[in-house]
């Protein structure tokens, strides 16, 4: 990625430790223990031969690997393990020493990983910070000295194509390539940075071993960029000259461009992301929605638009990518090059999160009032899990909510947020989530979303998403949840959840237990109001194989045949059956009697059968 730089004056220059710069090859070496890494008991040797490697690679490595002998970053050995390397070659033409090293990441006993979210990160940006700098601390995980016994994991085979010697050689400081690399740096250089202080109010973010340093006053900026680039030369750590961007009111940090009060995609990323053909196999697939998901915040709609390369993933190889593929991909970098500018979220100010459903996904906007208007600060969408999918679309709203609230707190980091939505998602999850939702999602939705002090839920039907990104929002977002979800779910209008005063009262019950070692499956139906007047109108076996739950759909199927067309109210003990006729039966007969996942439902023909009688009935 190529960066804009912002030239040093010679009066800047004068006052920084010319040994902070990374110049003439040298490392740096951070005065700390030296760290050990610590394998999977029982581990045996991890020994994986050398790749091929062509004589220009060979040779193009020479002068790396030297120069990282004679700084003793690389030592020769007689180890157990090996691991290959590889030469891969620069844009410029140069070469980097690369070391595979997938096997001995696995056996690793990695720590807690304590890396921050970049998103996380720059939601700490305070929006009045006018003034930045970014320092890029040079090949940062050589400057950690390795623990003796840990060395030997990381050794590799060099055959020296000139003088033809080959040996083993391994690491005496951390690794690049190794998956504990970043955290074990990053803390080490947070706990560094603990003892540095910055001017006035100035702020320093780290993100492994890139630091942000921003604030509101250009002059405190550049005398804290200047003794922290002296305290990080005076603890052993080099930084990049080439890459250092002093004083600036905008720089590219993570990718992004960070201004006053917002932040972008940098042009270069999206060149890179636009220029990249269409995918060949699942891989190129893989890399694309990486590519794509670090720039979701700025795509409206990002999961409906990725999910045609999700489907992808699931077919078998080779991938079939048609034309109707390349237009949505084509649609995809169409919106990537047309991202807006993002607000950096003013933590100390209340949030709008406007939030809606469709198709199963989750989608809204994260957004902050400036000037007069509400700016986005990000957009958000998800897919919403199989179980919340089969629901009626108003409670799907709540899973929803409760799924984008969760990642807005990402960005808000647990600040105030409205909530604007055309649901009436307490109504909802009061009176209808019981009937559908297991208690311990009730209750997580009930602690995210009702319990929390930093929420306000408002029923928005004229402010939403849709209105909010592109105008007017369609005319069928005004309702009343309670009278939608009834016409989605009630198979026949006349059909009641609470006793008749009136008509026949039937009693169903069905059950599979075993007896006598023998599994037994049975159904009865009795009639009555009273003890007294209770009688027996049909019993029966089913099935041995029959489950207990579909002796209970059966029975009160046959209560239903019994009472025919007269009106009467049919009990039943199983939750599963009066789901069935009150709740989802509607709703699974709209889906072809499908469940969430695309398969046929367990008892789909007995459920049919229900459904079929209580309409025929009517």
């Amino acid at each position: 990625m190529k960066v804009k730089i912002m030239k040093l004056t010679a009066g800047d220059i004068e006052e920084i430790n010319p040994e902070v710069w990374a110049e003439g090859g040298k490392s740096g070496l951070l005065n700390i223990p030296p760290i050990e890494v610590k394998m999977q008991p029982g581990t045996p040797p991890i020994r994986i031969k050398q790749y091929p490697m062509s004589l220009e690679g060979k040779k193009g490595l020479i002068p790396i690997i030297e120069q990282l002998l004679k700084e003793g970053i690389l030592e020769p050995c007689m180890s157990p393990h090996n691991t290959p390397i590889l030469a891969v070659k620069k844009a410029e033409g140069k070469y980097r020493l690369v070391q595979d090293l997938r096997e001995i990441n696995k056996r690793t006993i990695t720590k807690h990983p304590v890396v921050p979210n970049p998103y996380n990160l720059l939601s700490q940006i305070p929006q009045e910070h006018a003034w930045f700098t970014t320092i890029d601390l040079k090949d940062a995980f050589w400057a950690c000295p390795l623990a003796e016994e840990s060395r030997d994991w990381f050794a590799f085979e060099w055959d020296h194509p000139e003088t033809k010697r080959r040996q083993q050689l391994r690491w005496t400081r951390l690794p690049q390539g190794f998956t504990e690399s970043p955290n074990l740096f990053g803390q080490a250089l947070e706990r560094l940075l603990e003892q540095f202080t910055p001017e006035g109010q100035v702020q320093i973010l780290q993100y492994v071993d890139d630091l942000l340093i921003s604030g509101e006053n250009q002059l405190e900026v550049r005398t804290t960029s200047i003794k922290l680039l002296n305290f990080l030369g005076e603890k052993g750590l080099k930084v990049s000259k080439r890459k250092l961007q002093f004083v600036k009111p905008e720089v590219t940090y993570l990718g992004h461009l960070i201004g006053k009060g917002y932040k972008k995609l940098s042009p270069e990323r999206i060149a890179g992301i636009i220029a990249i053909p269409a995918p060949k196999t699942k891989r190129d697939i893989r890399k694309l929605l990486g590519l794509f998901g670090y720039c979701r915040h700025w795509i409206d709609e990002y999961t409906q638009n990725v999910r045609f390369l999700y489907d992808k993933l699931v077919s078998p190889e080779p991938i079939e990518w048609t034309q109707e593929d390349e237009k949505q991909l084509e649609k995809l970098k169409n919106k990537l090059s047309t991202a807006p500018v993002l607000s950096l979220p003013d933590l100390k100010k209340e949030f709008d999160l406007f939030v809606n459903t469709e198709g199963g996904v989750a989608y809204g906007v994260l957004a902050q009032e400036w000037g007069g208007c509400k700016k986005p600060i990000a957009f958000l969408s998800k897919i919403l899990d199989p179980v919340a999918r089969g629901w009626p679309a108003c409670l799907q709203a709540v899973a929803a909510t409760a799924v984008l609230v969760e990642e807005s707190q990402k960005l808000t980091l647990n600040g105030k947020i409205q909530i604007h939505t055309p649901h009436d998602i307490k109504t909802v999850l009061s009176r209808e989530a019981p009937g559908w939702v297991t208690d311990s999602r009730i209750l997580k939705y009930e602690i995210t979303l009702i319990n929390s002090e930093n929420l306000r839920l408002t029923v928005s039907k004229n402010l939403n998403p849709a209105q909010f990104l592109s105008g007017e929002p369609p005319p069928d977002l005004e309702h009343d949840c309670l009278e939608l979800m009834s016409l989605q779910t009630k198979v026949r209008e006349d059909l009641e959840s609470t006793p008749l005063p009136y008509g026949k009262r039937l009693f169903t019950d069905g059950s599979s237990r075993v007896l006598e070692g023998k599994r037994v499956s049975g159904y009865a139906v009795v009639e009555g109001s009273t003890i007294e007047d209770i009688q027996v109108r049909e019993t029966g076996k089913l099935p041995s194989s029959w489950s207990a739950q579909l002796c209970e759909i059966y029975a009160v199927k046959r209560g239903l045949d019994l009472l025919g067309g007269d009106r009467g109210t049919i009990y039943t003990d199983s939750k599963y059956a009066f789901g069935i006729v009150h709740t989802f039966g509607k709703i699974w007969e709209e889906r072809g009697y499908l469940n969430s996942k695309g398969k046929d439902l367990v008892h789909k023909e007995m459920i049919r059968s229900v459904l079929n009688v209580l309409v025929k009935t009517h």
